[in-house]
């Protein structure tokens, strides 16, 4: 007889401390009751795993061999009570324990123990992992990934994962109080991960490659409907239907293979009650052309996850190319990682309003290499008149970096209760710099609002917590979101260090900027996409007395040359004695606490990956048919044309013709081979 270990789940904080004893010792006494009568006993048995599910929540290895007698009886009697009738085949659910009793158990072969429940392993899953590079375990799933690079995964990206993971968690749980309080749910529903709940939630992950985070989704996110993992590869598509069978989510995961805009566009036009509750896009690169196609395909109040990783053209490296991908021009500046955030968000919002839809933030992160935002989006032609109060062009200065924003338009409360909007007026800038006399750059527009929902970070924060050990990342998402219920609500930043060198002075210890500015009676915070960030609610000019008094505390004042930004800012008296002792509040709760706010470096030589390769010409004209690929090669396709010159460029150097190149002004100094 073969037993598979599995994972179980900690009891929960709340539960008695015996709950779990006299759970697994009443599975060992009902041994000799099920030797006397095995038939009997089958239905209430499965009924009552059923209802254990909703009483434990586990996260612990657990070893099997303590119910060895148990399992033996059960698995004898499902065996026993099993009839020809039924004809369940081996895509049965691994964790549907409903499922498994309409069936009698009749095809199962072995069993786990997983999240405190016995599952029954049908016949004929073993998978052959030696066809395969890797075989990945990540959370509860476990991917096999073939042996060429033929599928993309990056396991940097973990923490974007399990960030993905814990926020739909919570947004399935408040999806479900919801539902609960209406009345919709029904009272045999199993609210447990790995169950497909029929009133849950459905999501659609557009650009899947092995499938990871879809399966994660279906192990680790109770709730769930249906998973539509999705993929325009094929190479990727046959991964992912590995690793639905190798991981038993049948019942719960979809595969298909389409264009992720296309897919989500003939959703567009469905009734409300079929679009999707929850999207999740992560592409390689910019997640543009998928913008609009995604608010459209979202229910209402449903959520949209975006990732970018093109965040070198966000930061300011290519505005033009900003401005046609995301409508705003970005900045490159130290606030260039926010900027990169509220840019995107700016884009989401633009496409929503189209629709008469608005966009909610719940979560919006600068991590690594990439950007990641989860966002609400509503319907509501009357809200939407909001969106241009929301959103603001940047003026930011190019010599001290100081920078202005001024809204697209604001809404203002007359006599009789009535909301007007109006155009903003402006610049709040001059040509140059008041402070420097250096001229302005414009970016933007960019989203203005909120970043957060603190209250629903912290009901995240508070989730996390209570399992550390479920998620490989809790303490960096722990310590990440804690540090955003710190931020201040007030749009961008200044760095320290790029303070203390424009006016050239050593750069002090944050808390002493920071006690400076709350002595002044100002606020201040710090900002999760940088360690060195000074983000407040006080004017540039308060800021930059409080570097001419550091400056002169460090006599640094005569030091700088003259007609430099340096010179002209500390040439002028501040307004105010700056005070640099110690205020109470100067540091921030998450520092006293030691979490993990800041992480290292993941591994050596992380970042992006390289895209996954092209399918051989063989493995294509098997899918699209031999006459596809001879019309390509004649064409001169890109692919053919590689296949013809791969490993000519040795030849050519071996043919090198001294007095033919001496015709080519850029080859005449090329080396002889």
């Amino acid at each position: 007889m073969e037993f598979v270990k599995g994972q179980l789940f900690e009891p929960e904080n709340d539960l008695p401390g015996g709950a779990y004893a006299t759970h697994t010792d009443s599975l060992e006494n009902k041994h000799d009751e099920q030797q006397e009568n095995p038939q009997s006993q089958n239905s209430e048995l499965f009924e009552q795993k059923v209802s254990d599910v909703n009483q434990f929540n586990i996260s612990r290895t657990y070893d099997q061999s303590h119910h060895l007698p148990a399992l033996e009886t059960m698995k004898t009697e499902a065996a026993s009570n099993g009839s020809d009738e039924c004809n369940r085949n081996d895509s049965s659910p691994a964790v549907n324990l409903l499922a498994a009793n309409e069936c009698n158990a009749q095809q199962v072969n072995s069993w786990k123990i997983d999240r405190g429940v016995l599952i029954p392993l049908p016949h004929g899953r073993e998978t052959d992992k030696a066809a395969y590079a890797h075989v990945i375990k990540e959370g509860n799933a476990e991917i096999l990934f073939p042996k060429k690079n033929e599928v993309f995964y990056n396991p940097v990206q973990e923490f974007n994962r399990d960030l993905t993971c814990a926020v739909i968690s919570q947004f399935s749980k408040l999806n479900y109080d919801t539902q609960c309080m209406a009345s919709l749910v029904d009272d045999h529903a199993v609210f447990a991960p790995g169950v497909r709940l029929e009133s849950g939630v459905t999501i659609f992950e557009g650009l899947s490659a092995s499938g990871l985070r879809s399966i994660r989704f279906a192990l680790e996110i109770p709730g769930i409907k249906t998973v539509l993992c999705n993929d325009m590869s094929y190479d990727a598509v046959e991964n992912i239907k590995q690793n639905i069978t190798h991981n038993r989510v049948e019942n719960i995961v979809q595969p298909s293979q389409s264009d992720a805009a296309a897919y989500m566009y003939s959703y567009a036009s469905k009734r409300e009650a079929e679009k999707f509750d929850v999207i999740d896009l992560d592409p390689y690169g910019s997640p543009a052309i998928f913008l609009d196609a995604a608010v459209q395909a979202i229910k209402n109040g449903g959520l949209l996850c975006v990732t970018c990783t093109d965040t070198a053209v966000l930061c300011g490296n290519g505005a033009e190319t900003c401005f046609a991908k995301y409508g705003g021009m970005s900045l490159r500046a130290k606030f260039c990682h926010e900027m990169a955030l509220r840019l995107l968000l700016n884009s989401l919002e633009s496409h929503a309003n189209h629709y008469s839809r608005y966009i909610v933030p719940l979560v919006s992160i600068s991590a690594d290499f990439y950007i990641r935002v989860f966002v609400r989006v509503y319907t509501s032609a009357k809200d939407v008149k909001n969106s241009a109060s929301k959103r603001a062009l940047v003026f930011s200065c190019t010599g001290c970096e100081s920078f202005h924003l001024l809204h697209m338009g604001k809404s203002l409360v007359n006599d009789s209760d009535h909301v007007i909007y109006k155009n903003s007026t402006g610049p709040p800038v001059s040509h140059n710099c008041k402070h420097c006399s250096s001229p302005h750059h414009l970016g933007g527009p960019i989203w203005a609002g909120s970043l957060y929902d603190v209250e629903f970070i912290n009901s995240v924060i508070q989730k996390t917590g209570q399992n550390v050990n479920a998620l490989g990342t809790s303490k960096r998402i722990i310590g990440v979101l804690t540090v955003m219920t710190e931020e201040l609500e007030v749009p961008l930043y200044y760095s320290l260090d790029k303070l203390c060198n424009v006016v050239h002075v050593s750069q002090p210890k944050a808390i002493i900027i920071r006690s400076a500015l709350l002595n002044a009676g100002f606020k201040v915070s710090g900002s999760h996409c940088n360690s060195n960030a000074i983000k407040t609610n006080a004017p540039s000019d308060t800021l930059w007395d409080i570097m001419r008094s550091l400056a002169i505390q460090q006599n640094k004042v005569l030091g700088s040359k003259p007609g430099t930004v340096a010179a002209i800012i500390l040439g002028k008296e501040p307004s105010f004695k700056a005070i640099f002792e110690k205020h109470p509040d100067s540091e921030p709760a998450s520092k006293k606490a030691r979490l993990v706010r800041f992480q290292a470096n993941p591994e050596p030589d992380w970042g992006p990956k390289p895209k996954a390769k092209k399918r051989p010409a063989a493995a294509a004209a098997a899918v699209d048919g031999p006459d596809v690929m001879e019309i390509s090669e004649e064409s001169g396709s890109p692919q053919s044309k590689r296949a013809a010159n791969q490993g000519t460029k040795k030849e050519r150097k071996k043919k090198f013709n001294e007095n033919y190149l001496k015709r080519f002004a850029c080859k005449k100094f090329m080396k002889k081979v």
